[in-house]
């Protein structure tokens, strides 16, 4: 069941600090290998010490509900909370000339977002 240890993980879980430790995080996936639902708990406690539980199957679930109430927020929500706005991450740019002479450069994301940066007149 060593392969179960090994994944990429769908989902990453942010929760909230307890008395014994801070940086909580919960990664939840699925393993490549057997199809199964893994999850892993990471806490670093005030010793400065690193706590990690790795769960696959029935015990992932358990594990993913004994935490439930500790979450505050994920991953995928905070990025694509910053992504909506203006381009964000790795972007690229477009340049556009219009009938009146009129160049308008745009940076653009991989997300859909884009956003005017210059607007200049052509040189004919």
């Amino acid at each position: 069941m060593r392969h179960c240890c090994q994944f990429k993980a769908d989902e990453v879980y942010c929760l909230s600090e307890t008395s014994l430790s801070s940086s909580r995080t919960l990664a939840l996936g699925f393993c490549p290998v057997c199809g199964k639902p893994v999850a892993e708990l990471v806490e670093y406690n005030f010793a400065g010490g690193m706590n990690k539980i790795s769960a696959a199957g029935l015990n992932a679930q358990a594990l993913m509900q004994s935490v439930k109430e500790d979450i505050k927020y994920s991953l995928k929500q905070l990025n694509f909370k910053n992504s909506k706005s203006k381009p964000y991450g790795w972007r690229y740019g477009i340049n556009k000339e219009y009938r009146n002479g009129v160049i308008k450069q745009f940076a653009c994301d991989f997300y859909g977002n884009k956003e005017e940066v210059k607007k200049s007149k052509s040189r004919k």
